[in-house]
């Protein structure tokens, strides 16, 4: 598939194989992009921020400013998003152009290795640690991809939940009184995650519930 056209608002933004890289996303040592992963130091910044994940600028501040973030259905459960918000035109092409949210992935990138076989700055690099995978990169490498869900809401409702040790968690979605959601893309979900779509009330794809 052809790679989504850039919007001229996103020029700026530096590309990877004709495909904007988010701002949080984690990058090697040699500036080479691990897509799929993120810089949780960047992730933070952007929450506490109010900046948005894909083109680093501030969200909208006016009277009537909507954000973006994109929710799992296990999102909905935990009641807050873990990554950053988005500006709406920026989540638009977010949507067509990554592979997970358009669709084109069937399952889950394994999280376990980097994607590159070889960095070339690997002795100053995150890639050259001798370090094991985490317990989450364990469990959802390789598994099935999950729905995903467009939740757009005004920036008068943006609230972070926070911890008291590890600061900002994400933004909350138990502070949204009136959320615009959309089905981003289906997937190809497991039954808990069915599951968790039809009690919390989740737009489903034609014919998912019959």
């Amino acid at each position: 598939m052809a790679n989504a056209a850039i919007p001229i608002h996103l020029a700026h933004v530096p590309t990877h194989n004709g495909m904007v890289i988010p701002y949080i996303t984690l990058r090697h040592a040699d500036g080479t992009p691990e897509l799929g992963r993120v810089d949780h130091n960047l992730v933070a910044e952007c929450l506490t921020g109010r900046r948005c994940q894909l083109c680093a600028r501030p969200l909208d501040t006016g009277a009537d400013a909507a954000a973006v973030v994109m929710a799992r259905p296990m999102d909905f459960g935990y009641g807050y998003v873990p990554e950053p918000a988005q500006h709406p035109e920026c989540a638009a092409y977010a949507i067509r152009a990554c592979p997970m949210l358009s669709g084109r992935l069937p399952r889950l990138r394994d999280r376990t290795r980097p994607q590159r076989r070889q960095c070339t700055a690997v002795a100053a690099c995150w890639c050259g640690l001798d370090e094991p995978p985490s317990v989450d990169a364990i469990v959802r490498s390789g598994r099935p991809a999950t729905p995903w869900y467009s939740v757009r809401f005004p920036m008068t409702e943006y609230e972070l939940l926070m911890t008291a040790r590890q600061g900002p968690r994400g933004i909350s979605l138990h502070a949204l009184t009136n959320p615009k959601i959309r089905l981003v893309s289906w997937g190809d979900p497991e039954w808990d995650d069915m599951g968790r779509a039809v009690v919390y009330g989740l737009p489903l794809p034609d014919g998912a519930d019959s």
